[in-house]
């Protein structure tokens, strides 16, 4: 404990730095304090309580310990999260707070994967074993059920229209499948080529890349088959019955912690919303990689000058293997199912490239440009 002497001889303690919320978590502060009666009468004062102090009770957030003496708050770490309450406020703890919103009817299954993710931001190992507390004592027999007539709970905040899990989960896949599509169009159409280009060459041809990606995405039904358990055996990422396994990082071929990263959102709604917590980890990266590559085959094309992947000769004019970027993108050859443990989000060492072809070794073309 870090103290300094005065120069009365007298103890004082040094001030640390804490995080402090209310009840319903809309704000967070940091306060300074030497001791426990300094820290609630700051906080109550920065959260806007129109209370006095010594109405108010001080819990640690992460497991609803109270703070009601000196001699334990010394004990807690810098930084550490409280939750400050007035006196009639029962106090709720980070899990059962960001729980209780999964389980809300009222929140948007949106909302609710976020707060999810969230929650499991920092101390994520405690924290999910926690959440898999919660998981196995789901009810087993209703995880084969499919229909919302049969599991109406499962459904809770979804649209009406999901009238089977099976449906309803292949919704959620191609949901990501349009993020990576999107993704992909803004940043092709927010750069310097598209822009700035001489006589609208650059947009021209990247609007013709994002069509041809489009149809090729909509050819194959936005991938709809890997999230849904009746799908063929290739065509899904679980098993027959809806239970998936973690790949592990994006360099390994398996995950090491073998047997407890798996989730089954079949099972519960709760595993239905914390299942959108797991990561489609692209191994080639698509913002750091697979995008910038596009936009440079792009450019070959615009200047008229790039070298065909297959023959490998010099060209003027030919087309983007549009295809070759699809497969990064969106498919199973390039993304893999990870727990968010399991999601690496530093650089990852593996890269696409420029993919050309001249009219020669192209059968099927997509982007032309002709000067």
């Amino acid at each position: 404990m870090n103290t300094k002497i005065s120069l009365k001889n007298s103890v004082t303690m040094t001030k640390k730095g804490f995080k402090v919320t209310d009840l319903k978590r809309d704000k967070k502060i940091g306060v300074a304090a030497e001791n426990l009666d300094e820290l609630i009468i700051k906080s109550c004062q920065k959260l806007g309580f129109n209370v006095a102090s010594t109405e108010c009770r001080l819990f640690v957030a992460e497991d609803g310990t109270r703070v009601d003496e000196n001699e334990y708050f010394n004990t807690l770490p810098p930084q550490t999260l409280f939750v400050l309450l007035k006196n009639r406020e029962k106090m709720v703890t980070d899990f059962d707070y960001y729980y209780s919103m999964i389980r809300s009817t009222k929140k948007e299954y949106i909302e609710t994967g976020t707060a999810a993710k969230e929650f499991l931001s920092t101390n994520i190992k405690e924290k999910l074993k926690v959440f898999q507390r919660y998981i196995a004592a789901a009810n087993d027999a209703r995880t084969m059920l499919s229909e919302r007539a049969h599991d109406p709970e499962w459904f809770h905040g979804l649209e009406l229209s999901e009238k089977t899990k099976e449906q309803s989960m292949s919704k959620r896949i191609k949901e990501r499948m349009r993020g990576y599509y999107y993704k992909t169009k803004t940043s092709l159409q927010t750069s310097e080529l598209y822009i700035h280009s001489k006589n609208g060459r650059g947009k021209q041809l990247i609007d013709q890349f994002l069509t041809d990606l489009h149809k090729i995405l909509e050819m194959n039904k936005y991938n709809d088959t890997y999230f849904n358990r009746k799908a063929a055996k290739t065509q899904r990422l679980c098993n027959e019955n809806g239970l998936f396994q973690c790949g592990g990082l994006w360099s390994s071929d398996t995950c090491i912690y073998e047997g407890e990263h798996v989730i089954n959102p079949y099972r519960s709604r709760e595993e239905r919303i914390i299942f959108q917590t797991w990561n489609l980890d692209h191994k080639i990266e698509l913002s750091r990689s697979i995008i910038p590559k596009i936009l440079e085959a792009i450019e070959c094309l615009y200047n008229g000058y790039f070298t065909c992947v297959s023959c490998e000769n010099n060209y003027k004019q030919g087309v983007i293997e549009t295809d070759r970027y699809y497969l990064q993108i969106f498919t199973q050859n390039n993304l893999k199912l990870v727990h968010i443990v399991c999601h690496y989000k530093g650089k990852h060492d593996a890269s696409s490239d420029v993919y050309t072809l001249c009219k020669t070794c192209c059968t099927l073309p997509s982007i032309k440009y002709n000067i």
